[in-house]
């Protein structure tokens, strides 16, 4: 697993959203994980590839500036086959420990993007601890409510920011609006096993964003009666785990 396929990855599924301002990377001999969160606490995210980076093993490290990264990595000349991207290590209380990112290409031009220290990372995200829930309804988002959702969200979005899930029987419908004004609701699946009573409320929008990252077609949408929507989307080298605790 190549440096530069790691980072575009990572940041597709954060940077991209619009949402997180810095994220922590953790390295293992197992796997790096993947944690931020926003500045509202509306999307934690916890996740893992699928195997190591070697460069990051026994390492913390983090991003911010995640827009210089992106512009880096996006550029032609470090971007195709004859240009360079390498982490550059540096040795601090006796041990090497990744410290930037630098780009080269074949014409000589060069950049380097600095990582955030173990120490400054973990000060700005504290562990994000969850140690798993139960989900009463789980979903695969099909296209046709990709569509119809993004429509209505475009639609009354601009009046209505959350949607609330509802279950009739099998069926689990997404309610928009409320009763003493404009409002939609929208069939989602009617094969639901599980049910919910509760008058919880999530972020159309963001949620939306998160399901558009699923261009390999795996994502699993979860929602327990407790307040909790997760949603786990898999990109083939990372898994990522969206967890949004609701607005009552």
């Amino acid at each position: 697993m190549a440096i530069k396929d790691i980072l575009k990855d990572v940041l597709k599924h954060t940077h991209s959203l619009g949402i997180f301002d810095s994220v922590k990377l953790t390295g293992s001999v197992e796997s790096t994980e993947i944690e931020t969160v926003d500045a509202d606490k509306t999307v934690i995210l916890k996740g893992e590839t699928h195997s190591p980076y070697p460069d990051f093993v026994d390492s913390t490290v983090g991003l911010s500036r995640m827009s210089v990264l992106q512009g880096n990595l996006q550029y032609p000349g470090f971007d195709d086959d004859t240009g360079s991207i390498k982490v550059v290590t540096q040795e601090r209380n006796g041990e090497n420990v990744p410290v930037e990112v630098e780009f080269g290409s074949s014409d000589g031009t060069t950049a380097n993007y600095r990582f955030m220290s173990a120490e400054v990372i973990n000060q700005q995200l504290k562990a994000i601890k969850f140690k798993g829930a139960e989900f009463d309804v789980n979903i695969v988002p099909s296209d046709k409510n990709l569509k119809d959702l993004n429509y209505f969200n475009s639609v009354l979005g601009q009046f209505e920011a959350n949607f609330s899930p509802k279950t009739n029987g099998t069926d689990l419908w997404f309610h928009i609006g409320d009763g003493v004004s404009d409002r939609t609701k929208i069939l989602i699946s009617n094969e639901i096993d599980g049910s919910l009573k509760g008058d919880w409320k999530w972020p159309l929008d963001i949620v939306l964003r998160i399901i558009r990252l699923s261009d390999t077609g795996k994502c699993v949408l979860s929602i327990n009666d407790e307040g909790l929507l997760q949603i786990i989307v898999d990109s083939g080298m990372a898994k990522y785990t969206y967890l949004l605790p609701a607005k009552s």
